[in-house]
């Protein structure tokens, strides 16, 4: 397949599909693509590109890295900065994760490599998601890195986790799924090695749902409306407590 129409923003670029071009591919270009101020600036020029462009019913997003699809917030560089910066900047991602998840057109994520803490929220901020099937892990280890889901991450997290059980493991230990667990516990809607090419094929199939951007993001705003608050509200929960050393 040949993607067409690069456009560059920062860090990551966008693309149209040549055999149709209502279909745009985003793609992150910044390695291990952790969430920082610049990255999350970049991240909502490309949406604003896409939904810019009247033609663009369907989104993918993916990596250029052969290892990651996202490690998360950049905890390197704003763990330092203290504390009221580190609660701004989480609001700052929450609401990133809220647009993304009421996006107006589908949205696919092409994970092709590790998807870790915010990466995996944000993967879970699509409306479905293709993993590697034998690359890569979709992992939630604040567990183990001891800072605990704010509000708005466990909202989105607990609305597309369903399963009571799955959702314990995967947040109270941590654990490292592959793709084929992770399809078959419905943390991601199938794995499968030919990623790229199978987000295309759904993309066929659902793109014309996105003609109509008003209905569908009205759909998904009546569905996601309790997330949404709880991703909106300027609040970091009981992970205060954690994070009150900083």
């Amino acid at each position: 397949m040949k993607w067409i129409n690069k456009k560059e923003f920062g860090n990551f670029y966008v693309e149209q599909l040549e055999s149709n071009e209502d279909i745009f591919l985003l793609t992150l270009n910044d390695n291990e693509n952790r969430f920082n101020d610049n990255n999350i600036k970049y991240f909502h020029q490309s949406l604003d590109y896409v939904e810019s462009c009247e033609n663009a019913s369907c989104l993918i997003s993916t990596s250029t890295s052969p290892k990651f699809y996202s490690l998360g917030l950049d905890l390197d560089w704003v763990l330092p900065l203290g504390k009221e910066k580190f609660e701004t900047f989480v609001y700052d991602f929450h609401a990133l994760l809220q647009r993304l998840l009421v996006f107006p057109i589908p949205t696919i994520c092409c994970i092709n490599g590790h998807s870790f803490a915010g990466g995996a929220m944000f993967s879970m901020a699509h409306d479905w998601r293709i993993m590697k099937d034998d690359r890569g892990f979709f992992c939630l280890p604040e567990i183990n890195i001891h800072i605990p889901l704010t509000p708005g991450m466990n909202a989105i997290l607990q609305n597309k986790i369903t399963n009571a059980i799955t959702y314990r493991d995967v947040v109270l230990t941590g654990k490292r799924y592959g793709g084929k667990e992770a399809a078959k516990l419905q943390i991601v809607d199938k794995a499968c090695q030919d990623i790229l090419e199978e987000s295309v094929k759904l993309a066929e199939l659902v793109h014309g749902k996105g003609k109509d951007r008003v209905t569908y993001q009205c759909l998904k705003l009546e569905m996601y409306k309790n997330v949404s608050a709880n991703l909106l509200e300027k609040s970091i929960g009981y992970s205060s407590k954690a994070l009150a050393k900083l």
